[in-house]
C-alpha cells in the first residue's frame, strides 16, 4: 500500500510541476504582443519583491514539511491526509509564480516570469515526496 501511495504521490508531484512549466512554456510566445516599456525601478521592485515571496513562502513550506511529515500508516485516513498536506505545500511554494504570472498578466515582464518559475520549480524540487514521508 505504502509503495502505490508513493507512486501516486510522484505523479502528483509531477503534475504540479507540469501545470506550473506548462503556464510557463505558453506564456513566452504571448510576450512580444503584450510587451511594454517599464520602468527599470519598478521591474527592480517587484522582482525584489518576487523573491522576498519566494523566500518566505519556500521556507515557510519547508518548516511546515518538517512537522506535518511523517506520517503513520496506522493513522485514518492517512493517505488523504497526506495528499492534503502535499497540496498546501505545493501551493505555498507556487505563490511565487503565482504573483509573476498575474504581474505578467498586467506589465507583461518577462524577466519576472522567469524568476517566478524558477523559485517555484527550485521550491517543488525541495519538496518532492520521499519515501520517508510514510512511516
Amino acid at each position: 500500500m505504502k509503495e502505490l501511495y508513493f507512486k501516486r504521490a510522484r505523479q502528483f508531484f509531477f503534475a504540479t510541476l507540469g501545470f506550473v512549466s506548462l503556464v510557463f512554456f505558453g506564456c513566452l510566445p504571448l510576450y512580444p504582443y503584450f510587451k511594454l516599456p517599464l520602468h527599470p525601478n519598478l521591474v527592480l521592485g517587484m522582482l525584489a519583491f518576487n523573491l522576498l515571496l519566494g523566500v518566505i513562502f519556500i521556507s515557510l513550506a519547508l518548516f511546515l514539511r518538517k512537522r506535518l511529515f511523517p506520517i503513520k500508516m496506522e493513522e485514518p485516513y492517512w493517505s488523504q491526509r497526506a495528499t492534503a498536506r502535499y497540496f498546501w505545500l505545493y501551493f505555498l511554494v507556487g505563490i511565487p509564480f503565482a504573483f509573476s504570472f498575474f504581474a505578467f498578466i498586467v506589465f507583461a515582464s518577462l524577466a519576472l516570469l522567469i524568476e517566478g518559475y524558477l523559485l517555484t520549480v527550485f521550491g517543488l524540487i525541495l519538496l518532492r515526496p520521499r519515501e520517508e514521508d510514510i512511516i
